[in-house]
């Protein structure tokens, strides 16, 4: 996906508007890592060649490079964080 950095502010935005903590780190490969808490559980989402979504919670303690869903489509991501941001 070509415009994953424009996503990442799109997601910021909305994240800033909504009131929602969350922190993110970039790296120098280009890759973006950020953390949101919202509603008593935690999401990393991963910002590379696609956005990679994850949960981190009781049956998934652990995090690593590996998200539990990859989106390569825009729209697709972007129902995904309405649902997580129960919009």
């Amino acid at each position: 996906m070509n415009n994953t950095k424009i996503i990442f502010q799109y997601t910021i935005e909305i994240l800033k508007q909504m009131d929602i903590r969350h922190e993110f780190y970039s790296f120098s490969s280009g890759a973006i890592m950020l953390d949101i808490w919202h509603n008593d559980k935690f999401y990393v989402m991963q910002f590379e060649d696609y956005i990679g979504v994850s949960e981190v919670n009781d049956t998934n303690i652990s995090f690593d490079n590996i998200p539990d869903e990859k989106f390569y489509n825009e729209i697709e991501y972007k129902n995904k964080l309405k649902s997580i941001i129960n919009v």
